[in-house]
């Protein structure tokens, strides 16, 4: 599996604190069947700055750690950015760092609770520019959770949702977890992430949310959140969405309903 938003860089965000939890998480995320991980320390969100150079020296020194623990595990730098008006800005500049440093996709972040004023239009600057906004854990906005529609437009527009693993397990709680089943149901997400922030807890690890798709939308549907699509983010390649589209399992009753309607009709 690709984890493409992770928090591994010690003490430079709320992740992990020092370079042994960082080790350590290494560890967890490939003990779980995770083989590349892209990095993603806040940038623009009113806590934390994290310019592109910055995070790519701190990538590179944990890449030397993971060789010298013998830890099988590539890592590329990414940032989770803000949704905040400067953002585009930020990435013409070069001081806001892209998916794997690809030029191709970025992860963006909301607010936990509300959907910021102008969200849309910096999104469609973001397309403009050439770019696929990556929106990350929506199912754990507020706002989002609540108008899914939302969510829709902006995947109309050429975004991509990104879920986390441990919302499809219940670990952020049964509201969470029906958000984000709701979602991956309609097809607004794409992704599956860790969002790991600890060596406990929060931890990098994938499979049990990816044992959750397959139960809601199939193993393949599965295969291309957790595999497929983010391989192809981390090496720059466009994201096929339609190949998901094509083997993604209606919800359960979906042929129920459809009969009945047509016989109401």
């Amino acid at each position: 599996m690709v984890d493409i938003h992770a928090h591994l860089l010690p003490g430079i965000d709320d992740g992990a604190k020092n370079l042994q939890q960082a080790l350590n998480m290494a560890r967890l995320a490939v003990a779980d069947g995770t083989r590349a991980l892209v990095v993603t320390p806040h940038h623009l969100n009113g806590v934390y700055r994290n310019p592109a150079d910055g995070v790519r020296g701190h990538c590179a020194s944990l890449r030397a750690a993971l060789r010298r623990e013998g830890i099988d595990l590539a890592i590329f730098p990414g940032s989770e950015c803000h949704l905040v008006p400067e953002l585009p800005a930020a990435l013409v500049a070069g001081s806001a760092l892209t998916v794997a440093d690809r030029g191709r996709a970025v992860l963006v972040e909301l607010p936990v609770h509300h959907v910021p004023f102008g969200a849309t239009e910096i999104l469609e600057e973001l397309i403009a520019m050439g770019l696929q906004p990556i929106i990350a854990h929506p199912e754990r906005n507020a706002e989002v959770a609540a108008s899914p529609d939302m969510l829709a437009e902006w995947v109309a527009m050429g975004c991509l949702g990104q879920i986390t693993a441990q919302s499809c397990n219940g670990r952020f709680g049964p509201r969470v977890q029906q958000a984000a089943e709701s979602m991956v149901r309609q097809g607004l997400v794409q992704i599956v992430a860790s969002d790991a922030h600890r060596d406990s807890r929060r931890v990098p690890e994938l499979s049990q949310g990816r044992v959750m798709l397959e139960r809601w939308v199939g193993s393949a549907a599965a295969c291309l959140m957790a595999e497929d699509f983010p391989r192809a983010l981390v090496a720059g390649d466009p994201v096929e969405t339609e190949r998901l589209d094509n083997v993604r399992q209606p919800p359960r009753g979906a042929g129920i309903r459809g009969w009945l309607g047509r016989l109401r009709a």
